[in-house]
C-alpha cells in the first residue's frame, strides 16, 4: 500500500512550490530586498510541479532535468526546452522514452503555471530533480534549493503480489 496518494500529492506539490518561490528571491539574495537572479525565478508567480511519471517510477529511473522557458511579451509560454540527464543507468533506446516522459510532464505542469506580467521576453530556467525514496521515514516529496532547483521524490513504491493466479 502507498501511503502517498496521487491527489494528496498533486495538492501538496503546489502549495509547497509556492512557499518556496516565494521565500527563493530572499533566500537567494541574502538580503531583506528580492535580488535580480539569472534564472529569472522571480518572474514564476505560480509553479505548477511536474509530475514524477508513472512509468519511469515504475521501472525506477530517476534523471535530473533542465528547462528553459522563453516568456512572450505578453509573458506566457513561447518555448520550452529541456535537457535531460539520466541518473541511473538506461540503455540508449530507453532514454528517448524517458527523455520524452519527463519533457512531457514539465510541458503539462508549466501550462499551468503563471509569470508576472512585468518578465515578457525573459527566458526562465529551472532544474527539476527526479528521485525516488525507498526509506519510509524520509517522507519528504518535494525540495528546493535557491535559486531555481527543485526536487520531485517519490516513494517508497510498493508492489502488490498477483494474487489472482489459480
Amino acid at each position: 500500500m502507498n501511503p502517498i496518494s496521487d491527489k494528496n500529492w498533486r495538492v501538496g506539490a503546489s502549495l509547497i512550490a509556492g512557499l518556496l518561490l516565494l521565500m527563493a528571491p530572499y533566500r537567494a539574495s541574502g538580503q531583506a530586498g528580492q535580488a535580480e537572479s539569472p534564472s529569472n525565478i522571480g518572474c514564476l508567480e505560480r509553479l505548477e510541479m511536474p509530475e514524477y511519471p508513472p512509468l519511469l517510477r515504475m521501472v525506477r529511473i530517476q534523471g535530473i532535468q533542465t528547462t528553459k522557458v522563453l516568456l512572450s511579451e505578453q509573458a506566457t509560454i513561447e518555448t520550452a526546452e529541456s535537457s535531460i540527464q539520466a541518473t541511473t543507468t538506461v540503455v540508449e533506446k530507453a532514454f528517448k522514452e524517458m527523455e520524452k516522459a519527463f519533457k512531457e510532464s514539465a510541458e503539462k505542469a508549466l501550462k499551468n503555471s503563471q509569470f508576472s506580467k512585468t518578465c515578457g521576453g525573459k527566458t526562465i530556467t529551472l532544474v527539476f530533480q527526479y528521485e525516488l525514496r525507498d526509506d519510509p521515514n524520509r517522507s519528504s516529496l518535494f525540495a528546493f534549493e535557491p535559486p531555481n532547483h527543485f526536487w520531485i521524490r517519490y516513494g517508497p513504491v510498493y508492489v502488490n503480489p498477483d494474487v489472482s493466479a489459480k
